[in-house]
């Protein structure tokens, strides 16, 4: 194997072509790729003409970029060019329109890549998929695709997955890409031009297919993104494919303005997009997939985002991009692919990372190459670009990327994400790599340079502390927030209903006291007798679930019919109604549901005391503890009542049966002595 990087700058976009090319040649004047990356500041025209006239035109990829990758770090306004010669091995091209319809994309490419690569031809889907490629294990070969084409509908995925259908083999590169620096709102950011070969395009996808043998070669991928999570999972509740328009039941807009503030003065989208985005949990939630917003549409009331796919009620996290993230996710994808060579040494490294994260790195964009060169060591030769959207596996072993069926297995189209794979040859001769500038054009202005970095470190150590104080906030305040939800979930399972849904609105209003108020209704106590025999012969954990199989459906019951649960006393439920009719109805449910269980062979039963009346709803206790709770006659008399009543049955307060009428089989006047009152009380016993 031999390759050669070169690199071009200068005011004139032709010569810097032509620099870039016979800086590389002279590792391999007889190239069989030639990958060439040119600024979108660049006229792409003038590059181009000049790149088919220093080589053979069908064997160059690539297109226009925002930054350069090369052994010189990044540069921006530069040509960078990458050529190859495999020793024999086989490089096929394919090129078609990159149209609307990316899945039509992909599966042009594949015909017309498959007579040169030596597979069969004919259309894809007549008889099975092309199945050109060869895993090592059955004929020794690792084929790759190396993948370029305009930004189109953002569903490049669709294109991804046709080329894994029929070639069955990975594809890395990315999309071209246009000037970021307008922002994405602007109409000219999508403006991006690609080399298919002789042919300078605006909507164009090329694909290098190569063949390589193995063991001689081995190739591994790295991916991951860096952004944290700073919000709680939400689901994606309403949404047409990939354009959002809530989220947890709550306009999008509202939703990311809790984040900006409902005051922003910036632009909305710009100050979003910068930022903030949303990730999907995939591979059991130990990795996640970026989408990142990319248009919004506020008539609509919709943003969508990129890479597009059907997000209707999927479950996503916010994420936030820092620099400090950003780097660690480079670092991160660095030493997975680095892992993944088995312990063979990488010899080239090509890197794909998006413009949005050269963006939000600002001037720390060489950093991000730095942190690979530290991976993989300083004299490994990188070279890439800095895209519109990144192509790759998400897995990094060439052997699990193949595996048919894997979760995550081929190659994804993704964004704000740094991709890698690493080529390692066992036989590479010497490359030359691109010039430094000459030490003339250099010394007279170190000093100047050298005091300007001064500057600019502490400027940048500023707003790192500032980046790591907001998103550690920011994440600090969701913990919070998603603990006191959980805390008050759990609360509210041993609250009265009525007495939770008056502290909230009492809380909103300011208030933190609820004051005591006059209660008219309808109160039941419900007792379960021979719980204390059976919980004399059965252990804890049996006595609780013979009692929850009453006190569950009970209480399902006493809701369902408009009551409240205002506390359990040991077996005893104690409730309170507003509608005197709901009362009655829930009274003869519950009468049904003891009948149900004892013929299920629940060893209780119940009896049941219920009285009409008004009461006190009072502040019992002292600031400690308290209890908002239920006082007087009326309160008193239901539980009379109740323990009075004949085991299976209902006693009813005679003022309250008069409106029972039809609801229950049998009712039996009664004249029972209460504790407290001088005369008997009347009531009626009633069953089913």
């Amino acid at each position: 194997m031999r390759f050669g990087i070169g690199l071009g700058q200068g005011p004139d976009p032709a010569k810097a072509a032509v620099c870039a090319v016979r800086t590389a040649k002279r590792s391999v004047p007889k190239p069989d790729l030639a990958v060439v990356f040119g600024s979108i500041h660049c006229d792409p025209k003038k590059v181009h003409r000049a790149l088919c006239r220093e080589l053979d035109p069908g064997i160059i990829v690539g297109g226009t970029s925002y930054a350069e990758i090369s052994p010189l770090g990044v540069t921006k306004k530069s040509v960078a060019v990458l050529l190859c010669s495999f020793d024999g091995a086989p490089v096929s091209f394919a090129s078609a329109e990159a149209g609307p319809d990316s899945r039509a994309t992909g599966l042009e490419l594949a015909r017309t890549i498959a007579p040169s690569a030596g597979g069969r031809t004919g259309r894809p889907g007549d008889d099975g998929p092309l199945a050109i490629a060869r895993a090592p294990s059955a004929g020794g070969r690792i084929p790759v695709g190396l993948f370029f084409s305009s930004i189109a509908s953002g569903r490049e995925n669709d294109a991804l997955r046709a080329l894994d259908e029929t070639l069955r083999v990975p594809v890395f590169g990315g999309l071209c890409c246009g000037d970021y620096d307008l922002g994405m709102s602007h109409p000219d950011f999508w403006t991006n031009y690609q080399f298919c070969g002789g042919q300078l395009t605006r909507h164009g996808s090329r694909l290098a297919l190569l063949d390589l043998p193995a063991p001689e070669y081995r190739l591994a991928f790295g991916y991951e993104h860096g952004w944290q999570p700073v919000g709680p999972v939400v689901r994606l509740t309403r949404c047409e494919q990939d354009k959002v328009y809530e989220v947890d039941g709550q306009p999008v807009f509202d939703y990311y303005r809790q984040f900006l503030g409902p005051d922003h003065a910036g632009d909305f989208f710009e100050s979003l997009v910068q930022r903030y985005g949303f990730s999907l949990l995939v591979d059991e939630g130990r990795r996640s997939l970026v989408k990142l917003p990319v248009a919004c549409d506020f008539k609509k009331g919709c943003i969508s985002y990129f890479p597009a796919e059907d997000l209707q009620g999927r479950t996503a996290r916010l994420i936030q991009a820092s620099r400090k993230g950003l780097l660690e996710g480079a670092r991160e994808a660095a030493e997975r692919c680095r892992k993944a060579l088995g312990g063979r040494q990488a010899d080239l490294v090509f890197v794909v990372s998006c413009c949005a994260r050269s963006a939000i790195l600002h001037s720390k964009t060489g950093n991000e190459v730095d942190v690979i060169r530290e991976v993989f060591g300083r004299d490994v030769p990188v070279f890439g670009y800095y895209s519109g959207g990144e192509a790759a596996p998400c897995l990094s072993r060439y052997e699990e990327v193949m595996e048919p069926g894997r979760e995550l297995s081929g190659s994804y189209y993704h964004t704000t994400t740094v991709c890698l794979m690493a080529l390692s040859a066992k036989h590479v001769d010497q490359a030359a790599g691109p010039c430094a500038p000459p030490a003339s054009q250099r010394l007279s202005k170190d000093s100047e340079i050298a005091r300007l970095k001064g500057l600019l470190s502490r400027s940048e150590d500023i707003q790192d502390n500032t980046e790591s104080f907001l998103s550690n906030l920011s994440r600090k305040s969701y913990r919070d927030g998603e603990r006191l939800r959980k805390q008050s979930e759990v609360i509210h399972r041993y609250t009265p209903h009525e007495v939770w849904n008056e502290v909230g609105a009492n809380v909103a209003r300011g208030q933190f006291e609820i004051a005591d108020s006059e209660f008219k209704g309808v109160f039941l106590f419900m007792d379960v007798k021979g719980f204390t025999s059976y919980s004399e012969e059965h252990g804890p954990a049996d006595v609780v679930r013979a009692l929850n199989e009453i006190f569950k459906p009970a209480t399902e019951i006493i809701y369902a019919c408009g009551g409240d649960v205002d506390k359990y006393i040991g077996d005893c439920i104690f409730a309170a109604f507003r509608d005197e009719g709901k009362a009655l109805d829930a009274g003869r449910r519950l009468l049904e549901l003891s009948g149900g269980l004892a013929a299920q062979g629940n060893p209780f039963t119940v009896r049941i005391g219920m009285n009409a009346g008004r009461a006190v709803r009072a502040n019992v206790g002292s600031q400690d503890r308290r209890e908002y709770t239920f006082i007087g006659d009326a309160v008193n008399l239901a539980q009379r009542l109740e323990s009075n009543c004949t085991p299976g049955k209902l006693l009813i307060s005679e003022s309250l049966y008069r409106k029972a009428k039809s609801r229950f089989g049998s009712a039996e006047r009664r004249e029972i002595t209460v504790k407290g009152k001088k005369q008997p009380v009347a009531a009626y016993e009633c069953s089913l």
